[in-house]
């Protein structure tokens, strides 16, 4: 079950829905398309208040019982398939999802069947689905997503509107962050780091990324001696690839600084001695560096033992 949260709800997408059923043109498919933690999810759950919704005034509410059943998960007509991890989605589940979608509605106006992450769909599952996209049933709604478009089948997204979820601004996520309590450095950082996506700077701020980030650049950076970190590190891949990609984070002040970038618009301002202390090593060395951790994120991502690129990039940093 999926808690509805509208402050992930892109407000932008969902105006554009707002208009478009206003004027009775919402068509019968949407894939949603964005980064991960981009708030997909949450607008078509918004979005599936907004064909419910039984307010006379602006839509969705929020509080009419369509609205609150929805945002509590407890909706009878509003199905979400699919998960946040690597979870495949096979054929059974959608022919599950398929014999709800032939069934009258309890009480909706509209059944809404939100897909997440379809391109964790099997092939035999995608080409189950493709008959409901190609003879939609009426009075219902199918709003897919995903966070990488070229993973998924032609036909299917032939078959559907494509709603892309563009970044915020950097500045503007800094300024929602700070609001939040943040402080401003901090908010700015988390900013650039998410690339602009506000629900991902925000699960980073609540998975404690500035600790991590404390406790993986003082490992690597100031501690020669860390084979307990690094034993410890590479026993959990997901902390390995967050690590690796602080280190980058890290090491693009370095490049910038070394290329003429004032220290006061780099990220790292608490790092800022360690910063100038690197960018006075040569760009082939700082290329070697970078060179490493790009490789061992490579290997991260491809499931393979990375203990030996760890310890290669270890003697990197530590290079006389």
């Amino acid at each position: 079950m999926i808690v509805m949260n509208t402050a992930q709800v892109n407000q932008d997408v969902l105006s554009r829905f707002s208009r478009l059923a206003g004027q009775h043109r919402l068509a019968h498919a949407y894939l949603l398309v964005g980064p991960r933690d981009s708030g997909k999810t949450q607008t078509a759950l918004a979005l599936a208040q907004l064909v419910n919704c039984e307010s006379p005034e602006a839509k969705p509410c929020g509080q009419c019982p369509p609205c609150r059943k929805i945002a509590s998960g407890n909706h009878p007509d509003v199905h979400i398939l699919g998960s946040d991890d690597t979870q495949t989605i096979k054929i059974e589940e959608v022919r599950h999802l398929l014999g709800r979608v032939a069934l009258m509605a309890f009480e909706a106006k509209q059944k809404v069947f939100i897909l997440r992450n379809i391109e964790t769909m099997t092939t035999d599952a995608a080409n189950a689905f493709l008959k409901t996209l190609e003879e939609p049933a009426p009075n219902t709604l199918m709003v897919l997503t995903t966070s990488l478009p070229e993973a998924n089948l032609d036909t299917i997204k032939s078959r559907c509107h494509i709603v892309k979820f563009f970044p915020s601004p950097v500045n503007r996520v800094a300024h929602v962050l700070a609001e939040e309590g943040l402080k401003d450095a901090d908010a700015r950082f988390l900013a650039l780091y998410a690339e602009g996506c506000l629900g991902q700077a925000r699960k980073l701020r609540d998975q404690e990324i500035f600790r991590q980030r404390r406790k993986i650049l003082d490992e690597m950076l100031l501690n020669r001696y860390n084979d307990t970190f690094l034993k410890e590190l590479v026993t959990d891949r997901q902390a390995t690839a967050q690590a690796l990609q602080l280190l980058l984070s890290f090491f693009r002040d370095v490049l910038l600084l070394k290329n003429g970038t004032p220290a006061s618009e780099l990220l790292n301002q608490d790092f800022l001695k360690e910063v100038e202390k690197f960018a006075g090593r040569s760009s082939e060395d700082l290329g070697q560096i970078v060179g490493q951790i790009v490789e061992t994120k490579r290997q991260v991502d491809e499931n393979l033992n990375v203990k030996m690129s760890l310890s290669l990039l270890r003697e990197h940093l530590w290079v006389n």
